[in-house]
């Protein structure tokens, strides 16, 4: 593995844990603020909602993150098997032409060599 992939390839997992972090964070902060909204309740009642709160959040990004992942895997196959038809298709079109074009060509040089003869 060459430094540019590997630096590459560190950038996206410090990225992804940057984006888990400040994620994780925002799930906090939200129970947090969810959680000091209700009237009646101790400190530690407060503090199991927030975490509570925060941890189905937390559940709740990941799930979308799956989602979201499975979803580019499946348009990324659709894309290429049509990719792949494309080229196969192409390539039979191609091979199509070029046989014409050499039938034409032998049947010129054929008609023109009886045309001398």
């Amino acid at each position: 593995m060459d430094t540019s992939h590997e630096a590459a390839l560190g950038l996206h997992q410090i990225e992804g844990y940057l984006y888990r972090e400040a994620n994780r964070r925002e799930a906090h902060r939200k129970a947090r603020d969810f959680a000091w909204e209700l009237p009646g309740l101790t400190t530690d009642q407060r503090l199991v909602i927030e975490e509570a709160y925060a941890r189905e959040q937390v559940e709740d990004a990941r799930r979308a993150t799956r989602h979201i992942a499975e979803r580019i895997q499946q348009v990324e196959a659709q894309y290429a098997a049509r990719h792949r038809r494309f080229v196969r298709e192409t390539a039979l079109a191609m091979a199509v032409v070029t046989m014409g074009l050499i039938g034409l060509c032998v049947a010129v040089i054929l008609g023109t060599a009886a045309g001398t003869a």
